[in-house]
């Protein structure tokens, strides 16, 4: 059974999100370049073809099929007071169905647009997207424990602490505990009075 979802704008504030677009390539290039240095400490290590138009281009494909086939929802970050500039991305992944009804969740919003509540509206704008748009039951971010910023955010949106998974993912070429934090629809209507 295919599962169609649509692709949708969502504004809180300053803050937007909407699906990556093919239109969106050289402002993710230079996204991408002008934060290659602040992302590098969270990110997994990159190719140096990841940094170029034709490796972003692939990373937009990837973007697309997982749309079309329900397995992903990626989302630009913009600032809605500066024209729509895109500032980041947020995406639910690894979408799972069945009994799971679960994705996991990651972002990053540029160096110079930080601090500024955009990363905590994106991430409240996809779980709204999440519970009441694509039908999902469950949605986990992984941070490491260091990442003091991303924990405020999850925190702030109300996420609750669930364990600690040790040597998670590898980023930046080390295998890095995650503190592992986790919401679901019933969470997400308690937290909205819905």
């Amino acid at each position: 059974m295919s599962i169609s979802v649509p692709r949708e704008r969502l504004q809180d504030g300053s803050t937007a999100i909407r699906p990556l677009e093919s239109s969106d390539l050289p402002a993710l290039v230079e996204a991408r370049i002008r934060n290659r240095e602040f992302l590098t400490e969270w990110e997994p290590t990159r190719d140096e073809s990841f940094f170029t138009p034709a490796g972003q281009a692939r990373e937009l494909a990837l973007d697309d099929a997982a749309w079309r086939t329900a397995t992903g929802f990626p989302f630009a970050i913009l600032d809605a007071d500066a024209r729509d500039h895109l500032i980041g991305r947020v995406a639910l992944a690894n979408v799972v169905r069945g009994v799971w009804q679960n994705a996991t969740l990651g972002y990053w919003v540029s160096a110079d647009a930080g601090s500024r509540g955009h990363a905590t509206r994106a991430v409240s704008l996809a779980l709204r997207f999440a519970f009441e748009v694509a039908g999902l039951h469950r949605v986990q971010p992984a941070i490491m424990p260091r990442n003091a910023r991303s924990k405020r955010v999850v925190e702030k949106c109300g996420f609750r602490h669930e364990g600690v998974a040790l040597k998670y993912l590898k980023i930046n070429g080390v295998w890095e505990d995650h503190d592992l934090y986790a919401m679901t629809v019933e969470d997400w209507r308690d937290l909205h009075g819905k």
